[in-house]
Formats: structure tokens, sequence, C-alpha cells
């Protein structure tokens, strides 16, 4: 009972987001735990995945012949428009980007599995048929058809290493990790430095995930202006020490985001930059907001319905 209880502490348990409140509202005045990320829900409540339109366009996707009488659905259009003005071609190619935390198993984290769940929810996936695709492949367009799945770990957890080489290894499934440098080698739940130079070496791409793991809104901008670059500008350069290589994505932390954050990704030199909503990411890049890419956060609530969403999809 006591390691488990140690655990959950290492994990940072601050559960404040209420269900229904998006992602993409959040703001600094939530503070995060010194401990950061570990553990928290990065997504309102679990996602509805099947409530959620299997096509679905940005709405910052210039206006195509017909596209200005596509319904708005959200933050995303309605795909079906889409379809009857003729994009479907397009449309075919897409992939699902998803995103896991920690693998300890302790059962009151929601976004936290075992090896044992993780391995079961990859070979899930894999029975319907779908292919995991490398997150450069995915970026660049490099893929077709509509069964591809992108695994991304967000944090740097000390369990990574052991997850990505003996659970997603072995599945032929290369995800791509998200760090914030501040915990990386200085806490004793997290990553080591040389941790992050072996994955990378196994092919596991690696971007930036903030510096401290606060969201980076406009409130920050405003509020703490040192801060807010630090997240954007300082996590770049460390993450790049670490990796030896160019940072060229950012997934922003809690999804949080606003035009300003965009605005000084760009700035910073990041080519991406992947959100926590709800959609596909397509082959064909004038379907995609590059700086707000979706990404589906995997958690025990929503699980069930991820799984029936790539099983619909799978069906179409």
């Amino acid at each position: 009972m006591k390691t488990k209880f140690a655990c959950a502490a290492a994990l940072g348990l601050t559960l404040a987001f209420a269900a229904g409140v998006r992602a993409q509202s959040m703001s600094a005045a939530s503070t995060p735990p010194a401990a950061g990320g570990f553990g928290r829900i990065d997504v309102d409540g679990g996602i509805e995945a099947t409530e959620i339109e299997l096509i679905a366009l940005p709405q910052s996707v210039a206006a195509a012949p017909g596209q200005a009488a596509m319904e708005s659905s959200g933050s995303v259009w309605n795909g079906r428009a889409a379809l009857a003005a003729g994009a479907s071609a397009s449309l075919a190619d897409r992939a699902l980007i998803i995103c896991w935390h920690t693998f300890l198993g302790v059962k009151n984290v929601p976004t936290d599995f075992s090896n044992d769940e993780l391995a079961r929810q990859l070979d899930s996936i894999l029975e319907l048929g779908y292919h995991f695709i490398d997150l450069r492949d995915a970026l660049a367009g490099r893929f077709s058809g509509k069964l591809n799945v992108v695994a991304t770990i967000d944090d740097g957890h000390r369990t990574v290493p052991f997850a990505v080489e003996k659970i997603f290894l072995p599945r032929g499934i290369r995800p791509a990790l998200f760090l914030y440098p501040a915990v990386i080698g200085t806490t004793d739940f997290s990553m080591k430095d040389s941790d992050v130079a072996r994955l990378e070496t196994l092919g596991c791409w690696t971007g930036s995930h903030g510096y401290h793991h606060l969201f980076i809104t406009e409130e920050l901008y405003r509020t703490d202006r040192q801060n807010f670059d630090k997240e954007i500008f300082k996590s770049r350069l460390k993450t790049a020490e670490l990796t030896r290589e160019p940072v060229l994505c950012i997934a922003y932390p809690y999804g949080a985001l606003s035009a300003v954050t965009k605005q000084e990704v760009k700035r910073a030199g990041y080519s991406y930059g992947l959100s926590v909503r709800d959609g596909f990411i397509y082959a064909d890049p004038r379907l995609n907001d590059e700086f707000e890419l979706p990404r589906f956060v995997v958690t025990r609530d929503n699980w069930a319905g991820l799984i029936a969403l790539l099983r619909r999809n799978a069906a179409q």
C-alpha cells in the first residue's frame, strides 16, 4: 500500500481539470504541480470517440471549391460536405496520432497503464489492421489509406524506456517522445540523459513538450513573458542538446495553446505543433493546420471509445 501511494505521489497527482473543459481553454491560472505533467489528465473527462466525425477538416484550411457550404462542428469542419465537393481522394489518406504517458499500472491515475495493459491496447489496434507509422513520415505525408496510427509518449517518465524497448519496439512501433527538459536527468521519476540518447539510436524521434510543462497560453504570454519564452525557446534548445538533433515539433503541454502560442512557436523555428483535439491528420498538407495538429490522449475512461472509433474507421 505504501509503495502504491509513493508511486501516485511521484506521478504528481493533482487532477484539477473538470470534465467538459477543453484543453485549449486551460490557462496559466491553473497552476501545475512542481512535479510537472505526470499523471495529469491532458484532455477533458474522456473523448467521446464514437461520436467524432471520421473525416474532418481544420477551420484554418484555405477555402476550396464548395468549402463555404461546409458545416462547422466545434473546432473542426464537417468532412461530409468536403466529400461532396470532390475532396474524397485527399481525405482518404489519413492517420490518427495517439499519446500515452506513463507505465506503472496505478489504477487511479487516468493516464497510467501497466505494461501488460499497454501491450493489449497495441495488439487491439494491430488486430484491426492498422499500421503504426513514424511521426516523421506522418508529418511529411508519406503514408496512404485510412489504417494509419502514430504512437507518441509525453513527459519522459522513468517507465518509458522499458515500455519502448519491451512493448513498442518488438511490435515494430517506434513512438515519438515529447520531453520537458526541466525534469530529464534531474529527478528520480524521469528519464536520464542516457535514456534519451539510447532511445534516439533505436529510432524514436524526440520533440519538445515545454520546459517546465506550463500552459503556454496568451495569459502566460501577458503575465509571465520570461516563462512563456522558456517553454518554447529554451525547451527547444535544451531538447536539442539532449538529442543532438534539430527539434522540429512541439507537443503543447496539456494541449493548451493560443494564437500567440502558434506565432511564437513558428518564430522559435519549429515546423509542427501537436494539440489535444479530435481529428485525423491527412497526407495532403493542405488539409492540416501544421501548428495545431489533432492528437488523442489515451485515458482509462476514453480507451473504449477510442478503439470504437478505430474500429468504425476501419469498417468504412
